[in-house]
């Protein structure tokens, strides 16, 4: 009689505990912001035991972060139209977007408390930050590829021109998140890095 292969105990409901933990991090960050997302109120909402959280997040910052950008990740998706400006107009657009709702509100309460918490800080630049610069910079990589930009661009600069406008707006509330900020960022940017 051959012998069945072992299933491997644990999995299922470790994935199954895992996703618990970011869904009640995202509810009680949407509920209450960063002041109501501790680690016990998540370890009660998802059922789990502190412990069990830390298995997989080192600070509550790690996991605050992580369950931010699971619950907003459709603001990393970027199109392949073919037209770096394009692509870049529609990712910023929607980036935009998610800002004006309650997403905005969670990230600049994030930003303003990583100014005196540098593990959060950390946690913002490793886990939502990076992630969306390294996504950008493939499309940039593309579009000199494709010869519709310079290929002697500072591409840690471009990102900066091209995000930083969306943050400063955020951040400061001195001028709105509106409907043509992408367009005009990208008219702005792409006519300094377009290959002529």
């Amino acid at each position: 009689m051959a012998s069945e292969t072992p299933r491997r105990a644990g999995r299922p409901r470790s994935e199954r505990a895992h996703r618990a933990i970011l869904e009640a991090a995202a509810a009680l960050l949407l509920e209450g912001g960063l002041t109501a997302t501790t680690i016990e109120a998540v370890a009660a909402r998802a059922h789990v035991s502190k412990v069990t959280i830390y298995k997989w997040w080192p600070s509550r910052g790690a996991l605050v972060v992580d369950a931010y950008f699971d619950h907003f990740r459709e603001t990393m998706v970027f199109e392949d139209s073919g037209e770096i400006a394009h692509d870049l107009e529609t990712q910023i657009g929607r980036l935009i977007d998610a800002f004006r709702d309650r997403a905005g509100e969670l990230m600049a309460e994030l930003i303003g408390q990583a100014q005196s918490d540098p593990l959060l800080a950390q946690q913002i630049r490793e886990r939502w930050l990076a992630p969306r610069r390294e996504a950008t910079k493939v499309i940039l990589r593309r579009g000199i590829e494709r010869g519709q930009i310079r290929d002697e661009l500072d591409l840690e600069t471009v990102l900066d021109l091209l995000y930083a406008p969306v943050y400063y707006r955020l951040a400061l509330g001195h001028e709105p998140l509106d409907d043509g900020l992408a367009a005009r960022i990208i008219s702005g940017v792409t006519n300094g890095i377009r290959r002529r």
